[in-house]
């Protein structure tokens, strides 16, 4: 009693000579913690001094996202791997022990889906792995899924990917399609992702089960993306098919262990993420027929801190899209596309196990703009993301928890960012002319100078910015530049007038 008595005095002291808001106060003498920089009462900021970011999300409003929420399902899965949504109310999850579950969006209710066949589980990294849904799953229910299983006869062990069509609570038809042979006794470095490619064909990797050279060889399938039709057989034109060097399911060789796909729905680009050795985490884009250098080059070392091959890589080998050094484990990706973050839209959204967060990465044109860390904030192992239908993002943590991150939709969100992506082009592009007396050139906010070409209309404006008109070359010389952004950047200087 004493102790805590001297506490709570020794607290009361502290609170006293903080220069602390009430709520902040608040805050700290309940035990919740102070995110962000001190909230300052806006008849107390100084002049010019902006209003600071007071909520819970800080890593979000580091990248100018200030009105975002976050909020928590449910926290009693466990070990979930993957999720797809059913509809817009429910998610189908793969739990990593062997069990496979349908949530409800509405209360965060789970019911446990019958059916499963038997799955390893207990040693290093067996379990069941990878969801996808059919891409006509709304008529035929097949859901497809990747686990690990044991050999009958010995204590080795073998990944496959399997397809079943879901009645209820109930996995009906189960059919293996097929083994990423041979099976091993190393319970490490599994893959397992999952992607549809088109209406009837998918991709599976598969990891180099801690063989490293086993990704180079033709006829193994460890450490390779690999490519079916939905029933199992094998597509006539995939790239080796009629190579009899190699098996004719594999698409491309050489990962270690991928453990993400996704499918960019404007370039159609596949995009996969792979875990490196020390160090070394890849972000690639996948094309039938290529070799991504594992492990003949690598950016990361072994676990005896060895360096793993070469460092830049040989002639006829693909170099990643984006690496991390050092290893943040990344292990989901997605393509957001939808309406609540509009300034990430196109852009790759990287789960990491071993960093707790989510990597953004900003992409144009297919090339990496920028990389940013955020949502810290989640405090655990990133296990999948996925894009919900109304543009929210939901993210699976491996302790057992399920999270919404949102924010209101409205025309101001999006127009805000439109006027910011125009700003941006302007500045980058049009003001070395228009804000700098150039002869010839309408300045920023100088309506006289517009009159003639205000009266083409807009539409005459954006065209002649795009094609160039007199001494004005087309896009502006940027060739990074879509018709898009030359259009807001014209949009964002006729608001000046």
């Amino acid at each position: 009693m004493k102790v805590a008595a001297t506490f709570a005095l020794f607290l009361a002291c502290l609170l006293a000579f903080l220069p602390l808001s009430k709520a902040e106060r608040a805050d700290l003498a309940n035990g919740r913690p102070i995110l962000g920089p001190w909230c300052v009462e806006d008849d107390k900021r100084g002049p010019g001094q902006p209003k600071p970011y007071c909520g819970d999300l800080p890593t979000l409003a580091s990248v100018n996202i200030r009105e975002a929420q976050l909020k928590l399902i449910t926290r009693d899965l466990k070990r979930p791997w993957a999720m797809e949504f059913i509809d817009a109310e429910t998610l189908l999850i793969n739990e990593f022990p062997g069990s496979m579950k349908r949530l409800s969006l509405a209360d965060g209710t789970t019911e446990d889906i019958d059916g499963l066949p038997e799955i390893a589980f207990g040693r290093n990294q067996e379990g069941l792995l990878d969801l996808v849904l059919h891409p006509a799953f709304a008529s035929n229910g097949l859901v497809y899924f990747s686990y690990v299983s044991d050999h009958p006869q010995d204590a080795t062990y073998v990944l496959n990917l399997a397809r079943a069509t879901l009645v209820g609570t109930r996995l009906d038809n189960v059919e293996v399609l097929i083994q990423a042979t041979p099976f091993s006794k190393l319970v490490s470095n599994f893959g397992g992702a999952i992607l549809f490619e088109s209406d009837d064909t998918l991709l599976f990797s598969t990891g180099d089960r801690a063989r490293p050279k086993s990704a180079q060889d033709p006829q193994n399938l460890h450490g390779k993306i690999l490519r079916l039709k939905d029933d199992g057989n094998i597509p006539a034109d995939n790239p080796f098919a009629d190579d009899p060097a190699y098996h004719p399911a594999v698409y491309s060789i050489g990962v270690r262990n991928p453990q993400g796909l996704v499918k960019h729905p404007q370039s159609g680009l596949i995009y996969e993420t792979e875990h490196g050795p020390m160090g070394g985490d890849e972000v690639n884009v996948i094309s039938g027929g290529l070799n991504y250098g594992w492990p003949t080059f690598s950016y990361g070392m072994d676990y005896l801190y060895k360096s793993m091959g070469v460092a830049s890589p040989p002639e006829g080998f693909e170099l990643p899209l984006f690496y991390y050094l050092p290893s943040r484990a990344i292990s989901p990706i997605e393509v957001y596309s939808g309406p609540m973050f509009p300034e990430w839209k196109g852009d790759l959204l990287v789960g990491a196990l071993r960093a707790w967060s989510v990597s953004r990465i900003d992409l144009h044109k297919g090339r990496v703009l920028s990389e940013s860390v955020i949502l810290k904030e989640l405090e655990g192992r990133v296990r999948d993301i996925k894009s919900a239908p109304d543009g929210a993002i939901f993210l699976l943590v491996e302790d057992g928890k399920l999270f919404r991150l949102s924010r209101s939709v409205s025309s101001g969100t999006v127009a805000a960012a439109d006027e910011s992506n125009g700003r941006q082009v302007y500045y980058s592009v049009c003001q070395s002319c228009h804000s700098q007396k150039v002869p010839g050139a309408p300045q920023l906010g100088a309506k006289a100078d517009w009159a003639e070409r205000l009266a083409r209309g807009e539409a005459a404006l954006v065209r002649n910015s795009v094609k160039g008109y007199g001494a004005m070359p087309a896009m502006g010389l940027c060739e990074d530049c879509t018709e898009e952004d030359i259009a807001r950047a014209v949009a964002f200087m006729l608001q000046r007038l």
